[in-house]
């Protein structure tokens, strides 16, 4: 029997959701380490019980991936086709998801600083991975083949990540415009002879 996937129309459950997600941001921002917060903590703060907070996440790791997926899932759906045309000879692309960033930073800046990096990279990878697919698509590019896919994926999200973390830490001072100019001479060149290339 398939199961029946909870309505997140349904705006109870988009009340409770929202409440144990600023509950865990608020904790993070108070000082709380991730590794030490409980469910029960967070749902008791949240006004929620256990059984509703595993119900709607399952855990709090899964819970961080699915903010973190769903916020940069939304950044990807401002990337036009016309910005993945290849040669990405400036730092548009690069300069609108940093722009982006600065609209979701009160979420993302406690995530990045106290939460282990992986459960940031890997649903920040299947973003990627699905941008790296559109590009590949409005170039007509050969496909890339699983191996060079999965390298490529995990070394941009690394580097973003990476890049994301000292930017939190230096208490986001830096102009979006220089951020980007810096990813884009770390990885555009990169990751656009892999795609050229396609896979091997």
């Amino acid at each position: 029997m398939q199961s029946v996937q909870p309505n997140r129309t349904d705006p109870r459950i988009a009340r409770s959701e929202s409440s144990i997600q600023q509950a865990v941001i608020e904790q993070l921002q108070a000082g709380q380490v991730f590794s030490s917060l409980t469910v029960s903590e967070v749902a008791a703060i949240a006004g929620v019980t256990r059984k509703t907070f595993y119900a709607r996440f399952g855990s709090l790791e899964q819970l961080v991936e699915r903010m973190v997926f769903e916020i940069f899932s939304e950044i990807a759906t401002r990337i036009d086709n016309e910005m993945l045309v290849m040669p990405i000879s400036d730092n548009t692309l690069s300069m609108m998801v940093f722009e982006s960033y600065e609209t979701h930073q009160k979420v993302l800046e406690p995530l990045i600083r106290y939460c282990p990096s992986g459960l940031l990279v890997e649903p920040l990878g299947r973003v990627i991975t699905q941008v790296l697919r559109r590009t590949i698509a409005v170039n007509k590019a050969p496909p890339l083949d699983d191996v060079d896919e999965a390298y490529l994926v995990s070394t941009v999200a690394s580097v973003i990540h990476g890049v994301l973390l000292v930017w939190v830490k230096r208490g986001s001072a830096d102009s979006p415009e220089r951020i980007a100019s810096l990813v884009d001479t770390l990885l555009a060149n990169s990751v656009q002879r892999v795609l050229i290339r396609g896979g091997a």
